[in-house]
């Protein structure tokens, strides 16, 4: 995976599931990640993408918003995207609220997502796009790991890259 380079102009963050109002473990990852990087490359500006499901009394998108805001990154940094439900809905909606596609592009999620978020950034037009891997360790990763090769196969059978 290409290291992505300093001052992108957007990180697009991708959701994952809200407890309540808290973080899960994988998203807490993706969003220390996104804060990390945010921190080190002050004009990156980070869209937080996930809507509202089941068990979860904020969108994923408020949820990174209230953690980033917490550990000092100002507000103005920060674009909501909150219908999303999917990972190709992650991209897709946030796309539609940046300026242009040809922007420098960050997917920010965790080591078992990043291919497939980044080949479906590149199908919807994403010419300068690099994977950001946010680390997730845990037995779950065994599920993750497996969840994910389905959802490429899906993915791929539907075109969405």
């Amino acid at each position: 995976m290409r290291k992505p380079p300093k001052q992108l102009d957007y990180l697009i963050v991708l959701g994952a599931h809200v407890n309540g109002d808290q973080l899960s473990k994988a998203l807490r990852y993706r969003v220390d990640k996104a804060w990390e990087y945010m921190k080190e490359n002050p004009g990156t500006i980070a869209v937080l993408s996930g809507g509202r499901g089941q068990g979860e009394w904020i969108s994923e998108g408020q949820a990174m918003a209230n953690y980033l805001i917490k550990r000092g990154i100002s507000g103005e940094r920060l674009i909501l995207e909150e219908r999303s439900t999917s990972t190709a809905e992650n991209l897709r909606f946030s796309l539609e609220l940046l300026p242009d596609r040809q922007q420098r592009i960050g997917i920010v999620t965790n080591n078992f997502h990043v291919f497939r978020g980044v080949a479906i950034g590149k199908k919807l037009g994403c010419t300068r796009i690099w994977g950001i891997s946010a680390p997730y360790s845990s037995w779950k990763l065994i599920f993750y790991s497996l969840r994910e090769l389905l959802a490429l196969i899906k993915d791929k059978m539907i075109g969405n890259w």
